[in-house]
């Protein structure tokens, strides 16, 4: 059977509830219906069109979420360019390094972005440059000329195994590596997820986190609007704007990480808040503490949970359901239908090298929905994906019922807030200090945020103090805020193992030591 584009998504929506409020963006005091919202999109494809841009190139959309931002994503997708939302809070070493490597065509970018931009040299960005607002970009193109394109179909082809997302996450060396999507990758993840994620035609659905990240984009957004739900867009996250969408909005669903609903229940007037009519929360990242849940049910009573586990890889790989959520609370669940979950062999993760239940084993996932494989790393793409199951790193279990349960990762990889950070990236940071002899960085468990960074310190001199370290992070271009240390440790000496290398099990044992 074949499957609509994504930009189909969009088109279906427009023909089946054509005056339905889609989109909304209460900061812009902006609200389309799913038939401006198309239109809209459809002169945006042409407008790109005139602007140069043809089927398969590249443009990376520095653009914080918006209406500007879902507009230019679609009006692309119809004409067949594969889209880069990047990160805004990207500093100017990594937006680099994403144009160069993804080998962008075009860049959008907004006000909120433009400072970033300015401090690269003109040479090292795209020849096509879409302006977002006052941004006065060198040889710019003003985002209200590609918004007054032909209103007519472009009548541009686009297949639903052309790549759709080229989306960036970080690798186990620090550098970012580019995942690849196609249509059919996203619609599939839709239609895997809908039944299970409870959206529906009505709803009011928010993400607390950017657009940017796998989970707000194609774990709740993309959903929502394959059931025609309106999409309402949070611009930053804050506990009371959130609040404040739920009560004046009619927000009904919500996605986050276990941190942004820790920050939302801690809001000072929530007590005073009616909020009665949040009926979904969907979360990832981590699991959801068994006191934030308690909170949320007195706070949200006819709430239903969805715990969904997935990677930028794979878009989804298992559901905790809503009534299993609670009997089985830290659960990931079960693979979610057309996907299979295997725990294998740690030390050697082959697709038949299965564990007994109740024992640890890298988690494995053959799903449609796997990512086309990693741009210009092919060598990256065998490793990760064998006999056509994807290797997540993560390590899991089952228990009894067969519900799976989220262990650890294999690798470093640290979770804070839903953000993945690799200790290698901040490790580079820390080496670059003229008064660091060596360091290692390993994430801490943290009730409100998963894991912090938590940083071990040799200094090469005797007056080396934490708070040093955290102002040189604070002035770093190299590297993003959230991705700082909120903890560190000045140590003579850190552990080995026998080979030499520095022993991160060793101080994770000494963290678990000094909180116990």
């Amino acid at each position: 059977m074949s499957h609509p584009t994504v930009r189909d998504l969009l088109s279906q929506a427009a023909a089946s509830r054509p005056e339905q409020v889609g989109l909304v963006d209460p900061a812009a005091d902006e609200t389309l219906r799913f038939r401006e919202w198309d239109e809209r999109v459809t002169r945006t494809a042409n407008g790109l069109l005139d602007a140069g841009f043809e089927p398969g190139d590249h443009v990376s959309v520095m653009v914080k979420d918006s209406v500007e931002l879902l507009v230019l994503l679609f009006g692309g997708l119809e004409i067949g360019l594969v889209v880069t939302p990047v990160s805004y809070r990207a500093p100017p070493g990594r937006l680099s390094y994403v144009l160069e490597h993804s080998e962008a065509d075009g860049i959008a970018v907004d006000e909120a972005c433009i400072e970033t931009v300015r401090e690269l040299d003109a040479e090292s960005l795209p020849d096509s440059r879409i302006g977002v607002g006052d941004v006065d970009l060198p040889d710019e193109i003003p985002y209200e000329s590609v918004t007054d394109g032909s209103d007519r179909p472009p009548g541009i082809s686009v297949a639903e195994d052309d790549r759709a997302l080229l989306l960036y996450t970080s690798g186990t060396t620090g550098d970012p590596k580019g995942v690849t999507h196609s249509h059919r990758n996203v619609v599939e993840a839709n239609l895997m997820s809908v039944p299970y994620n409870r959206l529906r035609p009505g709803d009011t659905s928010v993400a607390l986190g950017p657009l940017y990240h796998v989970g707000p984009l194609l774990a709740n957004f993309m959903p929502a609007l394959q059931v025609g739900a309106t999409n309402l867009i949070q611009r930053d996250f804050d506990p009371t704007v959130t609040l404040d969408y739920i009560e004046n909005e009619g927000v009904t669903a919500l996605w986050g990480v276990p941190t942004h609903f820790n920050e939302v229940l801690d809001e000072g007037t929530i007590a005073e808040r009616d909020t009665e009519d949040v009926r979904m929360i969907q979360y990832s990242g981590s699991a959801m503490p068994e006191e934030v849940v308690r909170r949320c049910r007195e706070q949200f009573p006819d709430v239903d949970f969805v715990n969904a586990y997935g990677t930028t890889e794979i878009i989804f790989g298992a559901f905790l359901y809503p009534e299993d959520h609670d009997d089985h609370l830290g659960s990931i669940g079960h693979a979610v239908p057309k996907a299979r979950v295997r725990l294998v062999d740690p030390d050697d993760p082959m697709p038949g090298n299965t564990v007994e239940r109740g024992q640890e084993g890298e988690i494995l996932v053959e799903t449609p929905t796997c990512m086309t494989g990693y741009w210009k790393a092919p060598e990256k793409t065998d490793e990760a994906i064998v006999d056509g199951w994807y290797r997540t790193g993560d390590l899991g279990r089952r228990d009894e019922d067969g519900f799976l349960y989220f262990v650890d990762r294999k690798d470093n990889m640290i979770i804070s807030g839903g953000e993945n950070i690799y200790p290698a990236e901040v490790e580079n940071v820390l080496h670059d200090h003229p008064d660091v002899r060596t360091a290692a960085v390993i994430g801490a468990p943290d009730s409100e945020w998963g894991q912090v960074v938590t940083a071990f310190v040799v200094p090469g001199t005797d007056d080396l103090s934490g708070e040093d370290l955290d102002e040189y992070f604070k002035a770093s271009a190299s590297i993003e805020d959230f991705k700082r240390p909120r903890r560190y440790e000045i140590r003579s000496s850190l552990p080995q193992t026998n080979s030499g290398k520095i022993s991160r099990q060793d101080l994770r044992k000494a963290v678990k030591e000094t909180n116990s």
